[in-house]
């Protein structure tokens, strides 16, 4: 989007300047206070705007891919053995060498390894050690040894495998771990305030996306022409791991809602509020497509 927003929202009279924040808890609050005409967010964050009672709506799905699982190479565990993870957890325990996992506490990342630990009756508080490491870390943290897995954004997960010190476990993405993991949010007064903005924004993103959205050639294309990552990287990150798309799975978003809560960290199950934070009309007129056709992906 960084490099065909720009260019096609002046289509519209649209004059898009792209800021950089450190999470998406910093994106949401920046909505909110007025400091952001539209940020880009997680399924996870759109939970916490319901829990808090920020008014914000989700207007258009961006895509998803982004939580990869890379092991040390050494680790020994093959991809996606859940049992063999299973039985080096608790060999490692009896050891008092619990095995390290690192991610940053707090993201989406953080509770789709929790939940996935718990899916294989591994206690993340007792049986492994989850440490906090930024993701731009992950890859020198791997190649140090310091940690056993960590649990990245894809991009990263890429970098640590392009360099031979990391290989893919999982790539949560899909099934039972869902889709949908990020979408374009804006604040619930401008869509009361100026509605005409947010369906020239709306239009603007779905033409965009329309340039790359099934189409590998020109997601590595595009994503080469700013992205700091080597080129082996780039081609890994955007043909095995990132989707694309502008609709949203509205059930991938209600089972984040019910796994939060499950998790404590949401006060309550709020996935009977998903759809009134949700307003996908602005897109049904720019796509073409039914809100229905656009709740699904």
């Amino acid at each position: 989007m960084r490099t065909t927003l720009p260019e096609i929202g002046k289509k519209y009279g649209l004059d898009y300047e792209i800021k950089d924040f450190p999470d998406s808890t910093a994106v949401l609050l920046a909505v909110e206070q007025g400091g952001l005409v539209i940020g880009n967010t997680t399924v996870q964050h759109l939970v916490r705007a319901m829990s808090e009672g920020i008014p914000v709506k989700w207007i258009a799905g961006w895509g998803g891919g982004y939580n990869v699982l890379v092991a040390h190479k050494d680790l020994g565990v093959k991809p996606e053995d859940g049992g063999g993870l299973k039985s080096l957890v608790d060999a490692r325990k009896k050891q008092s060498k619990p095995l390290t996992i690192g991610v940053p506490t707090g993201s989406l990342q953080h509770a789709k390894l929790l939940i996935y630990l718990k899916s294989l009756s591994i206690d993340p508080d007792k049986d492994v050690q989850i440490t906090n490491i930024p993701f731009p870390n992950h890859p020198r943290a791997l190649q140090a040894g310091e940690v056993d897995m960590a649990m990245t954004l894809s991009g990263f997960g890429a970098l640590a495998i392009f360099k031979g010190d990391a290989y893919l476990y999982m790539h949560l993405y899909g099934d039972k771990f869902g889709k949908q993991e990020v979408g374009f949010i804006v604040a619930n007064r401008l869509i009361q305030s100026n509605p005409a903005l947010v369906q020239k924004i709306v239009q603007s993103h779905v033409d965009a996306m329309n340039l790359f959205v099934d189409k590998p050639d020109k997601q590595v294309e595009y994503e080469k022409k700013y992205s700091r990552f080597p080129e082996p990287v780039v081609e890994m990150n955007e043909r095995k791991f990132l989707h694309y798309h502008y609709r949203t799975n509205i059930e991938d978003v209600k089972k984040m809602a019910r796994e939060l809560h499950e998790l404590w960290w949401a006060k309550q199950d709020y996935s009977g509020k998903v759809e009134s934070y949700i307003d996908l009309s602005f897109l049904s007129k720019a796509s073409g497509l039914s809100v229905a056709e656009l709740s699904t992906w």
